[in-house]
C-alpha cells in the first residue's frame, strides 16, 4: 500500500487541502497500529519540516513540493511499516495460544 498512500497523500496537498488534516490523520493512524518511538519521531520530524517548508506558498495555494515531498515521505514510510493482515493474524494467533497458556517454542 505504499504508493497508492503516497499519491493520495500528494494529490490531497496539491488539491490545496488542509496540510494539519493529513498530518493528523497520519498521526491517528500511527497511534492506532501502535507503532514504536522512532517511527513517531519520524512522523513528528516530518510534521517540523513541512512546516518549515510551507510558509513557501502562499496563503491559500498548494505547499511548495519540497513541503509536500516531506509529507509523502512519512506516508510512505508508515505505509512500508504498517503489519500486513497476515502479521496481524499471526500476531492474534500468538496472543490467543499465549492467553490459553500453550508453549510456542519448546527448547
Amino acid at each position: 500500500q505504499v504508493e497508492p498512500a503516497a499519491s493520495a497523500a500528494a494529490q490531497y496537498l496539491y488539491a490545496g487541502a488542509e496540510p494539519q488534516h493529513l498530518l493528523a490523520q497520519l498521526g491517528r493512524l500511527l497511534l492506532r497500529e501502535d507503532r514504536d518511538f522512532h517511527t513517531i519521531q519520524s512522523l513528528e520530524a516530518a510534521a517540523r519540516q513541512f512546516g518549515q517548508f510551507a510558509p513557501l506558498a502562499a496563503p491559500g495555494a498548494a505547499p511548495s513540493a519540497d513541503a509536500v515531498n516531506v509529507v509523502v515521505a512519512a506516508a510512505r514510510y508508515l505505509a512500508a511499516h504498517a503489519p500486513t493482515m497476515r502479521a496481524q493474524g499471526q500476531t492474534f494467533q500468538i496472543a490467543q495460544r499465549l492467553s490459553r497458556g500453550e508453549r510456542l517454542f519448546e527448547g
